[in-house]
């Protein structure tokens, strides 16, 4: 029986061949990019899981910003009890490593790290012990892929490296190869060091200042209240100063914002949004907006589904008369319909994994970080699949298998059976919701672009382009800054050079200034160190007052932003002003125009420039002809300077990395938009096929009574112009909800236009169009006689 119900199965496949290619690759696409999706999510949700006992390590951190200093360390594991290690990490963003005989590479995952990071972090190792690997100060661990690339397949241990960065340049011996870090962590490095013992000295004379690391420990079993305990021992010693007027417990209340903050780490990535994060966090607004396209996307290729089978069904009721009439049983014909609507759904499915595994790789190769896994990883994404296939399956194959099967061979082979009006309209309404759901997010995405364009087209306060930045945060060329600073003047398309202290992109380091005198107000504020070359060569624009002077003015000279203008008031040139440190008393020469340092959702903060001769990286503005030239002349000037490696970068490439998350958004909505779009678009076919399909001998009496093509081909299309028109109507104030909720993230954004609604629903209903009058044509042009001969 089997058997037989199979073979009929393949051969009513055969027969319909356009039908069966449409219903597969819709519910396989659409199945195929749910999975993507998913994996996506995946990855996202389960950041920094892959460590081992990740439920019992917490970062220690600020409110405010990330870092944490080694006494705050101390201090949590001196008197919370049940505190198993603790360390304090610090990355590098450039590193110069040597090793072998003179080979040299610049590597920007460089941290440094307290000795007990393998006490918090237990990480696989493909070469040396994990119990002592740390214990010496001269240790570094290095990945499996940096081990490959600088000894190939050798097992490097006891090999030594020399590591310069900004911290101290030091040689060290390679006491473990690790495993590579996998995508999904905020702490990924190539290579970790212990800090230089000099250095950690100075960390810890620093005391609860020296906060230049992230903090991160790990409890012997998880403490539920283990914030309050940490509020209680940080609130504890600052309450013993007070006079305490008030009770301990109403102190720590109001004073509890200003203590540090606990987050266990798998939440950090997500949850956390502070300043100076060690790796860019995500959001989890933008993994909702995800698992809803992903559940759209199904529901509209399941829509397609249903909606084409059960149109279908309808032309197959002869040959449900006919099988009666041979003797078929009623459970008979449910137990085909029924197996055939599952194995189509069953073969979508598995078609959609292969899909699914081929865009993996596409999308890994060019560098998509969360599509670099393999399908097979995630059993619990392709079980939800197959359930949803089989549901599919069931569902679209429940109408037939019941209704059809329910009428009497000699009403139905007589050709006077009715499907009934309700069919029709539930079919146009899936319709509407598929494209409603497509419509919005077609919107969504529109706006998304725009967004993304707004933020590398906006006007930033400054001029991004022509300039390279080049590291000389290790000292590099030590004493050589001034011959190579006027070597590079000699050339003709550079126009000018500044010397600075920190990137003017990204988290500022931050002070505070105190006025001196007066009320004494107390302001905190980014800065950094910049020479009177600085607002020149970065195109920044002095608003009021001037620019640093080398003649007139000495270190006590500070620029401030309008934000910070702003906050100070009216005749703050009068002022004075220090930071604590030392005897300085400042004052501000110029205000120049606020400028971006971060994304938008940012809003610009306080920002002061000090004037100094720091010369941790050059800012050279060069002409945009022959860039590839100038670099290499550059190049070739270093290299008379010094035999560490050149290490530079474009700024206006680095300042678009503020983007990568508009970016990735916007290419992840985009492919899933358009999906969306296809998956609709192509039911959209299968149901117009279908009802030319019915109307053919219709279309012929209309000829014959005279109708022209152009008036059949508008009867045609005006039912899905409708349709179309409805589903854009109904789509707006979703959209624009779903837009603005979204834009509400942002401190600056493109402003709400109707423009983009009125673009999707023209391009959307000129499509709808076009699809009609394609497939309608030749029917519309067929000689009536063809068509009414049998009649």
């Amino acid at each position: 029986m089997l058997k037989n119900h199979l073979i009929s199965i393949l051969r009513n496949l055969k027969r319909s061949k356009g039908y069966t290619a449409i219903n597969i690759s819709g519910l396989a696409i659409g199945f195929a990019a749910a999975i993507l999706i998913g994996i996506y999510v995946s990855q996202e949700f389960s950041y920094d899981q892959h460590i081992k006992d990740h439920e019992r390590v917490y970062r220690l951190s600020n409110r405010n910003f990330a870092f944490a200093s080694i006494a705050h360390m101390d201090m949590l594991q001196e008197n919370v009890a049940g505190v198993e290690a603790t360390v304090n990490i610090m990355p590098h963003s450039s590193g110069t490593i040597k090793y072998k005989q003179g080979e040299s590479i610049i590597e920007p995952s460089v941290f440094y790290s307290t000795q007990e990071y393998l006490g918090v972090f237990e990480i696989p190792f493909v070469y040396g012990n994990p119990e002592t690997a740390f214990d010496k100060p001269s240790s570094i661990l290095i990945t499996k892929s940096m081990s490959e690339k600088m000894f190939g397949e050798e097992n490097p241990l006891g090999e030594s490296i020399s590591l310069s960065t900004l911290v101290s340049k030091d040689v060290y011996e390679v006491t473990g190869v690790v495993e590579d870090l996998p995508s999904n962590t905020h702490l990924r490095f190539e290579v970790l060091a212990r800090y230089p013992v000099s250095y950690e000295k100075v960390l810890k004379e620093q005391g609860f200042n020296g906060t230049v690391g992230y903090t991160y420990f790990k409890l012997e079993n998880p403490i539920d209240n283990i914030q309050n305990l940490s509020d209680r021992v940080f609130a504890k010693p600052q309450y013993d100063m007070t006079d305490k007027a008030q009770d301990f417990e109403s102190y720590l209340a109001s004073y509890q914002l200003q203590l540090p903050m606990i987050m266990n780490i798998a939440d950090v990535h997500l949850k956390s949004n502070i300043q100076f994060e060690a790796s860019p966090p995500g959001n989890g607004q933008y993994l909702f907006v995800f698992i809803g396209i992903a559940i759209f996307i199904i529901i509209l290729a399941g829509i397609n589904y249903v909606n084409l089978s059960t149109a279908q069904a309808s032309k197959r009721a002869k040959e449900v008369g006919v099988r009666k009439v041979l003797g078929s049983q009623k459970k008979d014909l449910i137990v085909r319909f029924i197996l055939e609507s599952f194995l189509l759904t069953f073969g979508a499915a598995l078609l959609a994994m292969g899909l699914a595994e081929v865009a993996l790789q596409v999308m890994g190769g060019f560098g998509f970080e969360n599509f670099n896994v393999n399908v097979l990883d995630y059993p619990y994404l392709l079980s939800i699949v197959l359930l949803t296939a089989v549901m599919t399956g069931v569902l679209a194959g429940v109408y037939p298998a019941f209704i059809l099967t329910s009428f009497k061979p000699s009403v139905v082979l007589k050709g006077n059976h009715k499907v009934g009006s309700s069919s029709k309209v539930f079919r146009n309404g899936l319709v509407v919701f598929q494209f409603v759901v497509s419509l919005s997010l077609a919107t969504f995405s529109v706006f998304v672009y725009q967004q993304l364009n707004y933020g590398l087209t906006k006007d930033l306060g400054f001029d991004k382009e022509g300039v390279i930045v080049v590291d000389n945060s290790k000292g590099q060329l030590s004493e050589n800054v001034d011959p190579f600073k006027n070597e590079l003047l000699q050339l003709p398309e550079i126009t000018n050079i500044s010397s600075s202290a920190f990137s003017m992109i990204g988290n500022l380091v931050l002070t505070g200034l105190t006025e001196v005198g007066g009320n004494g107000d107390y302001y905190r504020a980014q800065y950094k160190y910049a020479d009177s070359d600085f607002v020149p060569t970065m195109g920044l624009n002095v608003v009021e007052g001037r620019n640093f002077n080398d003649e007139i003015d000495g270190y006590e000279a500070i620029l401030i932003n309008e934000s910070f203008a702003k906050v100070l008031g009216e005749e703050f040139y009068e002022k004075q002003f220090t930071t604590g440190y030392g005897d300085d008393k400042y004052k501000i020469v110029g205000v120049v125009e606020d400028f971006h340092y971060a994304d938008f959702s940012i809003p610009i903060a306080p920002t002061l420039f000090f004037k100094g001769d720091e010369h941790r990286q050059f800012n050279i503005k060069i002409r945009l002809d022959e860039i590839d030239e100038t670099i290499d002349e550059i190049d070739a000037l270093y290299a008379g300077f010094t035999d560490e490696p050149f290490d530079y970068y474009f700024f206006d490439q680095k300042f678009d990395q503020l983007f990568r998350a508009e970016k990735r958004m916007s290419r992840i909505i985009t492919i899933f938009t358009g999906l969306s779009l296809f998956v609709a678009f192509l039911g959209l076919v299968g149901l117009i096929s279908y009802k030319i399909d019915q109307r053919t001998k219709e279309i012929g009496i209309r000829k014959v009574l005279g109708a022209s093509i152009s008036q059949i081909l508008s009867m045609l299309s005006k039912e899905m112009v409708w349709l179309i028109g409805l589903s854009f109507i109904i789509s707006i104030p979703l959209a624009y909800y779903g837009v603005q909720t979204w834009m509400n993230d942002f401190a600056y954004h493109v402003s709400l236009s109707a423009k983009p609604f009125i673009a999707i629903g023209l391009l959307t209903i000129m499509f709808v169009v076009l699809v009609v009058l394609v497939r309608s044509i030749k029917t519309a042009m067929l000689n009536p006689t063809q068509v009414l001969r049998n009649e």
